[in-house]
């Protein structure tokens, strides 16, 4: 094997040390926040986003009709649109939350394979 060679193995080795430090010191939740809005899927955080804050529009116009209403009928129609857009508010937080439990698992699982990697070129020598 020639000088270069070695050069080379010792940088590659030094870039996944450093990449695999870089991992191991773990992302706090801004960080994996912004980590959803990259790769394949960042649509759908930005789609989850738009909804939720179309949805919050909603509830507080839905509100401001609630407070305004003169009888109970429409008083109870204004309730039941809150409730409903409650609902979904819910649910696009537990989606959120999902991505953001997918991306930290994909965070952990090239960690392991990069210290799968390391293992055996330390085993090959």
């Amino acid at each position: 094997m020639s000088d270069i060679d070695e050069k080379i193995r010792n940088a590659l080795v030094a870039e996944d040390q450093k990449a695999i430090d870089e991992i191991d010191h773990g992302a706090g939740l801004f960080e994996l926040i912004g980590l959803t809005f990259k790769g394949k899927q960042a649509w759908m955080t930005y789609y989850m986003y738009f909804l939720g804050l179309i949805v919050a529009s909603a509830l507080v116009y839905f509100v401001i009709q609630y407070l305004g209403a003169a009888d109970i009928k429409t008083s109870l129609n204004w309730a039941l649109l809150i409730l409903g857009c409650l609902f979904m508010i819910t649910l696009i937080k537990i989606l959120s939350w999902q991505q953001i439990q997918k991306a930290e698992l994909l965070r952990e699982i090239k960690r392991l394979e990069m210290r799968i990697m390391l293992v055996a070129e330390q085993n090959s020598k």
